[in-house]
Parts: structure tokens; C-alpha cells; sequence
């Protein structure tokens, strides 16, 4: 299947390249200051996001091309692939660990976190397993074969030990079987028998229990836990209305730690504003709107489910990274999807987009197939017939 312009949804197309575009404009805005101290070149983390982001485009452009059904077909070997891969990192020397977290597997110059390639081969794996399913999702058994696979996956990230990335995986495999048909009793009594586990898995580790413990007592001291928020939110405060600017925000220059990838959202409020942050979350609402019509339309249950995973995964990532800017929730290192740096991580977004787009095309495609024939086109095929 070729790429044709009346085939697509043109609108997310231009969308979601809007949203690579600016990233690559944010990344430098943010990062040039850092990237100068560390590495001694302002241009360092913008020359490898813009190289990361061509990349993105052509695996995007490639994936819009494949049919979503062979994804379907190849789930359980890409599960299996992920199952292995976070198994493998767990397994590393604690010389490859990065702030004591073993999440990535280093390829050369590429270094990607496992749990991005897992998030997608569970989204394609469950999809694909709920169509089978059919109505029986709502059989007890069936739906703890469903939770059993998502567990494989959960538990390997969390022990990476990546809580917040599990979290999230979890909760949006839960939401596939949700509109899969599952039933809510069955969904509800698996979240309350989780809460005893979360609360044990934070208060028996020091720095997610810190993290909390700073989110209750933010701080504009150096020492103080709360002190990353604090400045998250001054960041926010400066920029006003309109912003001071971009590449003239202030937060940057190590008030705030990695502001090019878990504080984005504030570099974005503090340079372009409320004005400017409002554009970003309608361009945001709209790529959500449009995932989720897609997701209604499509022609089959597994593109169905797809879609609406790959939407979902969007819009979590970014309520949870705005709200972590925000100071609604404890610190967690979530990326801003498009906009924060990230190699992998925004290839693997992109491929979610060009599988998103080729559902939107099959859907275009069998609703034009489908469309009744007007009495005057009946008429007219006779006549030529004759």
C-alpha cells in the first residue's frame, strides 16, 4: 500500500510533524546551556535530536505503509522480543546502570530504554489477543490470561527498577481490555488489590519515598527534596501570559535538573507562556480527538484497540508529565511526548503514529468501499451494462 494524500488523515499527519518540528526547537532552547557545561558544545543534544527526529520521519513514513494486521500477526513473537530484552538489561553488569537503573541496552552510538519498545510490542500483543478473545473477555479466565501477560511485562520494568513507566504500561493495557469489553468489577478489584503492593513498593524505596516526601514539602532550598518542583513552578510563574521568550528562559541554567527532558513543560510554560502552552495542548487535544475517532471507525476490532492504545499512551504521558511540572504529583522522570529529548523513545512514538495513521487509511479506505450507491449510479451501471 502506497502513501496517498486522500488515503490519510492530513490533518493528524501535519499535527504530529508540527509537534516533532517544535520539539527540536524546545530541545536546543532548553538544552544548550547544559549541553555547553557537559560536553563543551551548545549544538550537542540538538545535533542528536534532529539526526533522532529524521529518523522518527522515516520510520513513520515507512509504518503508515505497512498494514497494521501484519503488526497483529507478529505480536506474540515482538512480546516475546520485549520479554527477553527487559529480562536482558536486569541481568547487566551494574557498570551498565545509569543512576543506579538498569533500563537501557546500548547498540553502538544507540541507547534505547527497553520499556519503550515493551510499551508498544504490549499495546500490538494485547489488541490483537482481546480481538481473539471476542465476547469472552468478560469471562473471568479469560481475563486473567490477558492480566498474566501484562504482568510479565510490569513486573520486568518495575524491577529495573522504572515504576512510574509500569504504572503507566499497566494502566494502559487496562484500558485496551476496558474497551475491549471486559468487565469494570474485574478491572476495579485488580486496582484495589494493587494498592497495598504500590504503597509497599514506595515506602520500602528511599528515593521514590523521597520524591513523595518532596512533593508534600516543596522548597525553594537547594537541600530540600520539594526543592526540583519549587523550581518547576517558577518557571512557570515567569513566563506569564506570553513568555519571556524562547532561548531566554531562566531555569535552565541549573536551577532545574534535565530541564531538556523531564521539566520540558516547564521550559515550554516559561519561555512561550500560558498563551504559547495553551497552542501546544489544542495541537496536543486535537492529535487525541483525532486517535480516538480513529480508533471508532476503525475497520476491526484489533485496529480498534490499537488505535485507542496508541492514543492513550500520548495523552498519559502528557497529563502525567504536565502534572509533574505542575506539582500535582511527586517527581517522576516521565517524557513530554515529541518535545522532550529522547532518541528511542521518539522513534518508537512515531512508529505508535505511522500504525495509528495506517488504521485511519484502511478506515478511509472500506468506508468508501461501503458507501451505498445513489439510485442515479444504480441507473446509470445498468445502462452501461446494456
Amino acid at each position: 500500500m502506497k502513501l496517498q494524500s486522500g488515503k490519510i488523515d492530513l490533518g493528524l499527519f501535519v499535527a504530529i510533524l508540527f509537534l516533532l518540528g517544535f520539539g527540536i526547537v524546545l530541545v536546543y532552547s532548553s538544552s544548550f546551556a547544559l549541553a555547553q557545561q557537559r560536553f563543551g558544545g551548545a549544538d550537542f543534544f540538538l545535533s542528536r535530536q534532529a539526526f533522532r527526529a529524521l529518523l522518527a520521519v522515516v520510520s513513520f513514513m515507512i509504518f503508515i505503509n505497512v498494514d497494521y494486521h501484519l503488526w497483529g500477526k507478529a505480536s506474540g513473537l515482538l512480546f516475546i522480543i520485549a520479554a527477553a530484552l527487559l529480562l536482558y538489561v536486569l541481568f547487566l553488569p551494574d557498570s551498565h546502570a545509569i543512576n543506579g537503573a538498569k533500563r537501557w541496552i546500548t547498540l553502538g552510538s544507540v541507547r534505547f530504554q527497553v520499556s519503550d519498545f515493551a510499551r508498544l510490542a504490549l499495546i500490538l500483543f494485547i489488541s490483537r489477543k482481546c480481538e481473539e478473545a471476542g465476547p469472552e473477555i468478560r469471562d473471568r479466565k479469560v481475563f486473567v490470561q490477558n492480566l498474566l501477560k501484562i504482568g510479565v511485562i510490569s513486573v520486568l520494568v518495575v524491577l529495573g527498577p522504572d515504576f512510574s513507566s509500569s504504572m503507566i504500561i499497566t494502566s494502559i493495557a487496562l484500558g485496551i481490555l476496558f474497551v475491549s469489553g471486559a468487565k469494570v468489577l474485574h478491572i476495579a478489584s485488580l486496582a484495589l488489590a494493587a494498592i497495598p503492593f504500590m504503597v509497599i513498593l514506595v515506602l520500602r524505596t528511599p528515593y521514590r519515598l523521597n520524591r513523595v516526601l518532596g512533593y508534600l514539602n516543596m522548597s525553594g532550598r537547594v537541600e530540600d527534596l520539594g526543592y526540583q518542583a519549587f523550581q518547576s513552578l517558577v518557571g512557570l510563574g515567569n513566563g506569564g501570559f506570553f513568555g519571556v521568550g524562547l532561548g531566554k528562559g531562566e531555569q535552565k541554567y541549573f536551577y532545574l535538573p534535565e530541564p531538556h527532558t523531564d521539566f520540558a513543560f516547564s521550559i515550554l510554560g516559561e519561555e512561550i507562556g500560558f498563551f504559547g502552552i495553551m497552542v501546544i495542548l489544542l495541537v496536543f487535544g486535537f492529535v487525541i480527538y483525532k486517535g480516538l475517532r480513529i480508533s471508532l471507525n476503525a475497520p476491526d476490532k484489533m485496529g480498534q484497540l490499537m488505535a485507542f492504545g496508541f492514543t492513550l499512551t500520548i495523552a498519559a504521558y502528557l497529563l502525567i508529565h504536565a502534572c509533574v511540572s505542575t506539582g500535582l504529583v511527586p517527581t517522576t522522570g516521565v517524557p513530554m511526548p515529541f518535545l522532550s529529548y529522547g532518541g528511542m523513545s521518539l522513534i518508537f512514538t512515531m512508529i505508535s503514529m505511522g500504525i495509528l495513521l495506517n488504521i485511519s487509511s484502511q478506515t478511509q479506505t472500506s468506508l468508501t468501499e461501503n458507501v451505498p450507491l445513489s439510485d442515479k449510479q444504480k441507473s446509470g451501471r445498468r445502462n452501461r451494462k446494456r
